[in-house]
């Protein structure tokens, strides 16, 4: 198997390899995959960090000839929703968003075959985090527009919004929201719930569509057309705009 970095801030991870394909995740820069199938100019990859599989254009990658894997030591991870790094021979910015996962030794974090200086939006993952950690995380994603697959603060929804979340956290969540929903310890009443735990919702076919991260027990932000702070309650989100009951509740769980 090949293996490869994404080379760019953030790369579409798309269904099927063409362009107007739907866009199921995104790579963040420097997100380690590994090539699964080549059809030119289109890659199938696996990400190292959350196993999602999708095209991307081979183009937004860089060709490792070995594994590339991050060092646990030394991860990093961009805490600011947008940053930038500089290129230590050229001086040139390379663009960086929340969650970017990196791994630095001796000031500098390196990329396939370029080096950055490494500056104060990078903290470790590994740190101890609390439930105003989370909020006051999920918080600076606010009026953040909604974009399926997106996980970027240019557009993001809602299982890429926790999942970021978490991530920022020392959280390693899956991509997808049922699959997050599998982790963590059920919470049988809304009452019993508390700031940082996840509530998901299902479709008309019964079938878990929707997550956000709890507040208090009374309120939730989530990616629900822009990322937005609703009334919630036993039943579901209550959106006081459109003054009606949009996601209906399913399950919470506590993932801290």
């Amino acid at each position: 198997m090949e293996n490869a970095v994404c080379q760019l801030s953030a790369a579409p991870l798309r269904v099927e390899p063409l362009h107007k394909a739907e866009m199921i995740s995104q790579l963040l820069f420097g997100e380690p995959v590994e090539i699964i199938e080549r059809r030119p100019p289109w890659c199938l990859i696996k990400s190292k960090i959350d196993y999602y599989e999708g095209w991307v254009d081979a183009q937004q990658l860089e060709i490792m000839p070995q594994t590339p894997q991050f060092n646990e030591d030394n991860l990093l991870i961009c805490h600011q929703l947008l940053s930038s790094l500089i290129h230590c021979i050229t001086g040139e910015k390379q663009l960086i968003t929340f969650g970017t996962m990196l791994t630095a030794e001796n000031g500098k974090v390196k990329v396939g075959s370029s080096e950055y200086y490494k500056h104060d939006d990078f903290m470790p993952f590994f740190r101890k985090t609390t439930s105003n950690d989370i909020i006051n995380s999920a918080k600076l994603w606010l009026n953040t527009p909604y974009l399926w697959g997106g996980k970027t603060p240019l557009g993001v929804d809602c299982s890429g919004f926790v999942q970021l979340v978490f991530r920022c956290n020392g959280q390693k969540l899956p991509r997808d929201a049922y699959q997050q929903a599998e982790l963590g310890i059920d919470i049988d009443f809304v009452s019993e719930s508390m700031p940082g735990d996840l509530a998901f919702f299902s479709n008309d076919e019964s079938h878990i569509s929707h997550v956000g991260i709890l507040i208090d027990n009374s309120r939730i932000i989530h990616a629900s057309g822009k990322v937005r702070i609703d009334a919630f309650d036993h039943q579901g989100i209550y959106n006081l705009s459109l003054k009606t009951y949009t996601h209906q509740l399913r399950l919470m769980k506590r993932l801290l």
